[in-house]
């Protein structure tokens, strides 16, 4: 398959007018969707934005590749734009992007549609294949253009494609045929274009430099050109380029350098002059690169907070079922009650072996069980769940170094008794003797503070948190305020406690801004464009079941004003709900859960306020921007 056998004529605009990053994306959503290729565009736009918000697409050299594998995608398409002047899109380099390829990936895509993708993203690296699309002149001349660049990449040999060879004078006997001086591994979140052009520069970096590489990438269609041990242990160095987790045991002892892909497609050459440099740092387990301390603890933390939120969503809704009228005193509410309540014992068990699972694998899962357990025993609450976690892979940890030094040819013994039971033990008696008590002291506090406290304090958290939630729509000040809900409210479950005021507060902060957008769209349409007023009911559909991102098409008309807007309406919303008292039971579930709250009449109309105030201060940004387009024209 040809990459012009994906790329549909109606699927490429060569004279784009756009003025933002917001507007090239929607262009190029409704250019890839002309192709018939997407069964949901509004929940491919979202992922295509989610995926930016991870890190830019725009590679620099006035090149951008937005993509997204989504479930909205039925079958893998592309579109491509020029933009003649460029706008900026966030670019690595910092300057103008005008060269726009859209990648449409469906979740199951097929291998021959991934190869095609694949190599239309290693063409891209080169700049006169570049210069000759940013020329053309009529959308034929375009695909002729990629049309011939792709058959001489399909005709390079296929054991050629990311092995470089050494100049005449360095080329090694047939004894060392196996042989390279770096080997690489490349992969991105999505597994699509990052992997390969990280792998193209890489490769063609190696050339100029005049040594072999061997790059495996490891992408959406499985791993690729995998490294053989025995080409690991020859190499003089090892560059893994990846934003997600690979196989790093495999080179342990060997000079390592650990980036994310966006640098091995940026700096190459300086990737691989630094793990061939002598000082470079040789791999040892638990080896992360330069990711800072904090950002290491905050996503040991996430990874148990993932595993935890569909037990905390069961765990509350079946007990707070239980509480309901119409079945109090039947086999049902005992039935939901026992559920809910069994399901809520293995939280903290969960979070801690989670957390600890993410430090060191699955040797940790004992300790971190334990450390969850001894939480429960002590009564620490999820600070001591969280702690004992961090205790736990700690343990493992060093379990794991010592028996790799003490106990080698023992694996079995190791794996079925070592690990378990140092793991167990150790991790209890930490537990028991320093971490428990101060945890339940702390654990204590928060919850006697949120119950205690004046009704105004509390309005005021009840404001922060939900402003939170709108402050970057699924950025890490968002998932903060959520990751605060998620683990209070665990501490206080199958229960409806302090956790659960907290929870309420910073879902309805969270569902606010897509309902005021698209209530404004409804309500006060002549504030918006045509092209927003189509979006006025899949935003409000959105803001139900609480998926902030739902505002994001609204945020492309003066972006600072509109955060202001979300935020102020969120933050409103939030004080009402903890004034009120409001309680929910679940981590997720927007509209559905809210009858279930003791308080619903209360939080709906936490939320009926928050809207109406947000559309009005949407609609004045969205009018006003209007009237100084008008005085500009």
């Amino acid at each position: 398959m040809r990459i012009c056998d994906l790329l549909d004529p109606n699927c490429i605009n060569i004279n784009a007018t756009v003025a933002n990053k917001e507007q090239a994306i929607n262009e190029l959503v409704e250019l890839v969707n002309k192709s018939g290729c997407l069964s949901d565009k509004e929940l491919y736009k979202n992922d295509v934005f989610l995926r930016e918000e991870q890190v830019s697409t725009g590679l620099g050299e006035g090149v951008a590749v937005p993509h997204a594998k989504s479930a909205g995608v039925k079958n893998p398409g592309l579109a491509a734009m020029i933009v003649k002047d460029g706008i900026d899109f966030d670019s690595l380099d910092g300057k103008p992007t005008n060269l726009f390829f859209m990648i449409a990936s469906p979740e199951d895509a097929s291998n021959e549609h991934l190869d095609v993708l694949a190599r239309l993203s290693t063409l891209l690296i080169s700049e006169e294949f570049r210069k000759n699309l940013l020329s053309s002149t009529s959308v034929g001349n375009f695909l002729k253009i990629i049309n011939d660049a792709d058959e001489t990449e399909i005709s390079r040999h296929p054991e050629q494609k990311s092995v470089v060879k050494h100049k005449p004078q360095q080329i090694q006997d047939e004894n060392n045929s196996g042989y390279y001086d770096v080997v690489a591994v490349t992969a991105c979140p999505a597994g699509l274009s990052h992997t390969y052009m990280a792998a193209e520069a890489l490769e063609k970096a190696a050339q100029k430099l005049g040594i072999r590489i061997k790059i495996e990438t490891d992408g959406a269609a499985g791993n690729r050109n995998s490294l053989l041990p025995e080409e690991i242990s020859k190499a003089k160095g090892v560059i893994v380029a990846a934003d997600r987790i690979v196989e790093m045991e495999r080179f342990l002892g060997k000079p390592l350098i650990r980036v994310g892909v966006i640098e091995g497609i940026k700096d190459p050459e300086k990737l691989i002059k630094s793990a061939l440099d002598p000082k470079c740092a040789k791999y040892q387990k638990g080896f992360r690169g330069t990711t800072s301390l904090a950002m290491k603890m905050y996503r040991h933390l996430m990874s148990g907070l993932t595993y935890i939120m569909p037990i905390a969503a069961a765990s509350g809704i079946l007990s707070a079922t239980a509480k309901l009228d119409f079945i109090h005193g039947t086999q049902l509410e005992f039935y939901f009650d026992r559920i809910g309540y069994s399901i809520g014992t293995l939280l903290f068990p969960i979070l801690s072996a989670f957390i600890a699972f993410s430090i060191k694998g699955r040797t940790a899962l004992v300790a971190g069980f334990t450390g969850g357990v001894m939480a429960d025993l002590g009564y620490s609450g999820v600070i001591g769940a969280v702690i004992n976690g961090f205790i736990a892979g700690v343990v493992a940890l060093l379990t794991s170094l010592f028996s790799s030094r003490f106990l080698k040819g023992h694996d079995a013994v190791v794996a079925l008794l070592i690990y378990p039971l140092v793991g167990c033990l150790g991790t209890a008696t930490v537990a028991l003797f320093f971490t428990n008590i101060p945890a339940n002291l702390l654990d204590e506090y928060i919850n006697m503070f949120i119950t205690s406290a004046p009704t105004p304090v509390l309005a005021m958290l009840g404001a922060i948190l939900a402003g939170m939630m709108a402050c970057d729509l699924g950025g890490p000040i968002n998932k903060i305020a959520y990751a605060i809900g998620v683990l209070l409210l665990a501490d206080c479950l199958p229960d409806i406690g302090a956790g659960s005021m907290i929870m309420a507060a910073i879902m309805a902060g969270g569902m606010v801004p897509p309902l005021a957008a698209g209530l404004a769209g409804i309500l006060i349409p002549q504030a918006f464009s045509a092209e927003l007023r189509k979006e006025r009911f899949k935003s409000f559909s959105k803001g139900l079941v609480f998926v902030t991102e739902g505002v994001m098409p609204y945020m492309s008309i003066n972006e600072g004003m509109m955060r202001l807007a979300c935020v102020s309406c969120s933050a409103i919303t939030g004080a009402l709900s903890m004034y009120f008292g409001c309680h929910v039971c679940a981590p997720h579930g927007g509209i559905f859960i809210i009858f279930l709250s003791g308080e619903a009449l209360s939080y709906l109309l936490s939320i009926l306020t928050g809207t109406i105030c947000g559309m009005f201060f949407i609609s004045i940004v969205h009018l006003s921007n209007q009237k100084l387009h008008k005085v500009i024209a």
